[in-house]
């Protein structure tokens, strides 16, 4: 690495330290001022200060502890290529978490804060500017410098494919990169693809000399007249960094992780982010909301059923099974269609509108009057946040099928089971019955591969538009 780049990136920590203590001084030294937004007049005791001496003490651990949670989420991460936006929104975050840290400590600890919550908010408002601040002063310096050609990096490719174009396409938009091309087995053009050639591997010495290359990625597993052990061996005995793009992302190229057993790396594929504390926070997530959207619900659950009993003879709830791997369960719904349904279904079949292996027809005329009302707004489904109480639902997932239709799945359509089923999902709110069993399928996979709890706010959202447009079944 480059000294000047790894000068600026170690600098970001002592920075990040003075930016702090500094948001505490100026917020310790504005305190006592009682007008310092016009109009707006603020009391203030002395003894809401502490003596100066015991504020510099609070300060120092504070920012102590500070810069501990910027180490372990990453923000001195030295090979970082993230962009200046999402790393601005982690700074408010963790020192948004960081203020409430020191706020339960004192109110549960402690038992009492002593001093101005006017001056924490000061704290908060300046640690986050001047640490800002301080990065942008950082990112404009160098940026100054990399105009100057000074201190950026060039990297070097080995092999050209797809997962090579794509690390281009983000290198090339970080300054502090310069990406000088690429080697293959045949010198050639390339006419799909955004990363010239430059050479062959055989020509990786002299070119290495000749642009003065800082740091190697290998893209392709292997090549004719060199080993992988042999780049590896002129990278280290030349003092360049050796990158390696394994071919295991022909397979898969998200949720990848490096473990170790024992001494022996080894790559593991996730199929979700859900695995592990994921799954935990989905569940938690699952049980407050459909307990609060219960009880928020509770003249739904008095109205509708009255209103279903005046409209057709039968039961007001519906339970209908599904299968998740190899456990079928019920799932609840109110009663959208006449008696006995589910016997008629069999001489309805030759009109089914769908392709794959659910069943849908337009109008259908097993549906009520009231039913159509129900399905348009998604009403029919609400019973089902019980099955989510109860955990054989999730609030987001893809949607539980029939045993039935389970048995008409292809192999690759089993992966929708890495993850459990739930009430909505992409695909219900993409289309709805609409979609292509297919269509469903790369929505239900989209999900399971990118989930994140910002996904699932997102869906349920959208999911609650759906009901207000009766854009249903």
């Amino acid at each position: 690495m480059k000294k000047s780049k790894l000068f600026f990136e170690i600098l970001r920590l002592p920075v990040d330290f003075l930016a702090t203590i500094a948001a505490f001084l100026v917020a310790y030294r504005i305190r006592p001022i009682t007008d310092l937004i016009p109009g707006v007049q603020y009391h203030f005791f002395p003894e809401q200060l502490p003596p100066f001496d015991e504020f510099l003490k609070f300060a120092l651990w504070a920012t102590v502890f500070l810069i501990i949670l910027f180490v372990f989420n990453g923000l001195y991460s030295i090979k970082s290529v993230e962009r200046f936006g999402k790393t601005f929104l982690r700074i408010v975050f963790l020192v948004s978490a960081w203020l409430m840290f020191i706020i339960a400590y004192y109110f549960l600890i402690v038992h009492q804060l002593f001093f101005s919550r006017i001056a924490l908010a000061h704290i908060w408002l300046f640690a986050i500017v001047f640490i800002t601040l301080g990065r942008v002063v950082m990112l404009l310096i160098q940026e100054l410098m990399y105009r100057f050609d000074i201190g950026r990096t060039k990297v070097l490719f080995i092999g050209v494919n797809s997962f090579a174009d794509r690390c281009y396409s983000v290198l090339s938009q970080d300054k502090k990169y310069k990406v000088t091309g690429a080697l293959a087995k045949e010198h050639e053009s390339r006419k799909k693809g955004t990363l010239k050639i430059i050479g062959t591997v055989d020509q990786m010495k002299s070119i290495v000399h000749k642009y003065g290359v800082d740091e190697i990625i290998q893209s392709e597993p292997s090549f004719e007249g060199i080993s992988n052990a042999d780049i590896l061996a002129f990278c280290r005995s030349h003092q360049i960094y050796y990158y390696f793009i394994p071919e295991v992302l022909r397979l898969q190229s998200v949720n990848i992780e490096m473990e170790m057993i024992d001494d022996v790396p080894v790559i593991s594929l996730k199929q979700t982010p859900l695995e592990g504390w994921g799954h935990v926070y989905k569940r938690i997530f699952d049980i407050l909301f459909s307990l609060i959207l219960i009880q928020l619900l509770i003249p739904v659950w008095i109205i509708v059923p009255i209103l279903i009993k005046l409209d057709s003879p039968g039961p007001a709830f519906y339970s209908s099974k599904r299968r998740y791997k190899n456990k079928v369960f019920r799932i609840f719904k109110f009663r959208s269609m006449v008696l006995n349904a589910d016997a008629k279904k069999a001489e309805l079949m030759a009109q089914n509108e769908r392709k794959g292996p659910l069943f849908k027809i337009k109008d259908d005329p097993r549906v009520t009057r009231l039913g159509r009302f129900l399905r348009k707004t998604s009403i029919d489904e609400l019973p089902q946040l019980f099955n989510v109480l109860v955990g054989t639902l999730s609030l987001v997932g893809p949607r539980p099928h029939l045993p039935e239709e389970v048995d008409q799945y292809k192999q690759d359509h089993h992966k929708v089971f890495a993850i459990k089923p739930g009430v909505t999902g992409l695909a219900q709110i993409s289309g709805r019955s609409n979609l292509d069993f297919e269509d469903e399928v790369k929505l239900d996979f989209y999900y399971i591969e990118n989930w994140s709890m910002l996904l699932d706010l997102k869906i349920i959202f959208k999911s609650i538009g759906v009901i207000f447009r009766a854009d249903g079944h």
